[in-house]
């Protein structure tokens, strides 16, 4: 039986894990892997663009308060973060997908301290979580 080949991964595309039971793990592993590799370099991208919001609105005054810089050359700076933290999970997933899920619980500290924007906090929790879960899944897919 042929393998797939991730050259990436360097990993067979059916995992440690013989049969059934793995592809459906293997599955998720690749759509969480995706997603926080095209996410977080796509909304970097748009602190620049600023096509998706104006980013400088979910900064929260206590913070606004204490940056060096202006809000937006903040938001420039997260952005390029958000790419970095993007291409780590790219190359090491196993360490990527949990800078991405700090960074997130971070972004939620900063929407509790701002207020009103529970449902982009809860957004991002899940956000959170899903990263965990391919920091977890990714234990068993990546070399």
């Amino acid at each position: 039986m042929a393998h797939l080949s991730y050259p990436w991964m360097n990993q067979p595309a059916s995992g440690h894990l013989p049969g059934t039971t793995a592809r459906p793990a293997f599955l998720a592993y690749r759509l969480l892997y995706i997603g926080f590799v095209v996410l977080p370099i796509a909304a970097g991208l748009d602190k620049f663009a600023q096509m998706l919001a104006v980013w400088e609105q979910y900064l929260a005054p206590a913070v606004v308060r204490v940056l060096p810089v202006t809000p937006h050359h903040f938001m420039l700076a997260v952005g390029v973060l958000e790419m970095i933290a993007g291409v780590i999970v790219a190359f090491k997933p196993r360490i990527g997908a949990f800078v991405v899920a700090a960074w997130l619980c971070g972004i939620i500290a900063n929407l509790l301290l701002a207020g009103g924007f529970y449902d982009v906090a809860l957004r991002d929790l899940g956000l959170a979580l899903g990263a965990v879960a391919l920091g977890l899944l990714s234990r068993e897919f990546t070399a």
